[in-house]
């Protein structure tokens, strides 16, 4: 049986991820989120895996070298440049047990159904239909989802189906572009869900679920106007994320600054204090909100820190949320 590891060390990434110009395929996930994925995924050889969205086709080439010649991988893409030029490339290197089909995701392959494991490199705006329809009982599927209504809000969960049903299982810390039945002219991050966004290629943006019944320019002016200070204790808000979408407290806010980068904290129509997902530094504008800020980071402490292995999915309908594990979950 190939490991992951082992997958990664078999398959050259560079004859995948470049175009025969030399140009980068955009298309392409980090190796570090393709890991985390297979990681949730285990996928055994001889399995049947639905792939949703080839890209370069690296991440196909590794779940081919992981299900085995005994195995078959099904991959599907809307962009059908990106399916014939995989498929050419697979036919090259007499990979005969990988199909390439050109259609929208949500829409599964019902054709080669049904599934051992369902990977989706994009996220839909709900838990497909077809995919629980043409996946195995017992069977996983591991995609990302946006768990809560506010932008930028996406992890990376399995799902497990038992008794014709899905069942949240483990998450991990993952964003992919949105799923979309087009071909996307261009790609776009997270402020296509955010309430206030900015002008540009890559503007400014906001979210909250108060910012949905107005908007402020005063507000967005102080937004854009702030000054870093200094953090009021040592993590950043990558350490904290899991922790408040899984809480989802009132005034949570997620934003993109032109200067400063991403921020996840609380706010108000008053004001904010956010705390960047990557750096040590705050955008705040009064004591008030900054303590609202600090208490959420002493829950969060008070409750061991808990970060993606201490949540879980949460399937209710079609949506997907996530929460914090109960003890004997551990």
């Amino acid at each position: 049986m190939t490991t992951i590891a082992e997958a990664f060390h078999r398959v050259n990434r560079e004859e995948f991820v470049y175009k025969a110009d030399g140009s980068l395929i955009p298309q392409i996930t980090s190796d570090a989120g393709i890991r985390a994925s297979l990681e949730l995924l285990d996928v055994q050889e001889g399995q049947r895996v639905l792939e949703i969205g080839t890209g370069s086709g690296y991440s196909t080439a590794l779940l081919a070298s992981l299900v085995g010649p005994n195995g078959k991988v099904v991959s599907v893409d809307i962009e059908p440049e990106l399916t014939t030029r995989a498929r050419q490339m697979f036919e090259e290197r007499n990979l005969h047990h990988v199909q390439f089909e050109t259609q929208d995701g949500r829409k599964g392959w019902e054709d080669a159904a049904p599934y051992d494991r369902i990977v989706a490199w994009t996220t839909p705006d709900h838990i497909p239909n077809a995919w629980k329809q043409q996946l195995k009982e017992g069977g996983w599927i591991v995609s990302p989802f946006r768990v809560l209504p506010i932008a930028d809000s996406n992890v990376v969960v399995r799902l497990i189906k038992m008794n014709g049903e899905l069942k949240g299982g483990d998450v991990t810390q993952g964003s992919y572009i949105a799923m979309t039945d087009q071909t996307p002219e261009k790609f776009f991050g997270p402020w296509i869900h955010a309430e206030w966004v900015g002008e540009g290629e890559h503007p400014w943006w906001v979210s909250s679920s108060w910012m949905k019944k107005t908007f402020d320019s005063n507000w967005v002016n102080r937004f854009l106007n702030v000054n870093p200070t200094a953090p009021h204790f040592p993590e950043v808000g990558n350490d904290l994320r899991p922790y408040l979408l899984a809480v989802a407290p009132n005034g949570l806010t997620t934003a993109g600054h032109p200067e400063h980068g991403s921020f996840i904290g609380y706010s108000s129509q008053e004001g904010f204090a956010l705390i960047s997902l990557s750096d040590r530094q705050w955008l705040a504008t009064d004591e008030r909100h900054t303590n609202i800020l600090i208490s959420w980071w002493e829950s969060w402490k008070k409750q061991k820190q808990p970060s993606y292995s201490y949540i879980k999915a949460h399937v209710v309908g079609n949506q997907v949320l996530v929460k914090i594990k109960n003890e004997e979950e551990f």
